[in-house]
């Protein structure tokens, strides 16, 4: 009969010392010590770090290399932290000298332990000369390898499978801010072909809100169709869009749903 060592392996790692160890980004022949990381975050990425003060001296910082597809949103959220992590400052958009682009906001309002950032690149341009960055904790230099987060990352750009205006057709565009802060959004306008018509802004859109709009009404739009992308600085989620195309000779409407990249 076959017996199964496993257990007993385990409990005898655990009663030879119980030491933890630092997470292999910390220790690895390249570390995430500074801006040549080589840990890419990308729609999806789920990981587990430690804020562990380096050599026991150095209050630790974890930075993340991050590419931003041309029109596009993201958003960036830590949560599951440790007790001495506390609510602090910890999470930043940077440039690759330490240079402050954008600091992250407490996911639930008057707590702070749990952190969203939220960007969008409106540029027809890749952007990658920007980085994540974590820490320091409120340990600072006392922080051991028992001081955790998890990072996780979302695209959260927004598709509209179509718009049509052509013929007697005439789409109207809702927008719903469902999240309980003020957003920022672009609306991208594209043929079939993949030629951007025109763009559209929704500029602090308040919570809780509803935008009605009439998409014939921008003169690159009229008499044509095509399809719209959403780059927008809403945690993920909670901006919702849908196209409803009206047939006014026979009173059908024809309702697209926008859409998020799943997991």
């Amino acid at each position: 009969m076959r017996r199964s060592v496993w257990p007993s392996l385990a409990l005898g790692l655990v009663l030879a010392g119980g030491t933890t160890r630092a997470d292999v980004w910390d220790v690895g022949t390249e570390t995430d010590n500074d801006a040549g990381t080589d840990n890419e975050l990308i729609h999806g990425t789920s990981q587990i770090h430690d804020l562990g003060a380096l050599g026991g001296v150095l209050a630790d910082r974890d930075w993340y290399s991050v590419g931003q597809n041309g029109r596009s949103s993201y958003e960036v959220v830590i949560d599951s932290t440790t007790g001495d992590i506390g609510p602090a400052d910890l999470l930043q958009l940077v440039l690759s000298d330490g240079t402050l682009i954008q600091s992250a906001v407490p996911v639930a309002a008057g707590l702070g332990n749990s952190r969203s950032l939220r960007f969008l690149n409106t540029t027809a341009g890749t952007v990658t000369n920007e980085y994540v960055r974590v820490g320091p904790a409120l340990c600072g230099a006392a922080c051991t390898v028992d001081d955790q987060y998890h990072i996780r990352m979302m695209e959260t750009t927004i598709e509209v499978a179509r718009f049509n205006n052509a013929g007697s057709q005439v789409t109207v565009l809702l927008t719903q801010n469902a999240s309980d802060v003020p957003i920022n959004a672009t609306f991208f306008y594209w043929n079939a072909a993949g030629t951007l018509l025109t763009t559209g802004n929704l500029i602090d859109f308040p919570a809780k809100q509803l935008n009605v709009f009439n998409t014939a009404s921008f003169p690159a739009l009229a008499g044509v169709s095509g399809h719209i992308t959403i780059a927008h600085d809403a945690p993920y989620g909670t901006l919702n869009v849908k196209t409803v195309a009206l047939e006014p000779s026979t009173g059908f409407s024809f309702d697209t749903p926008g859409v998020y990249r799943g997991f």
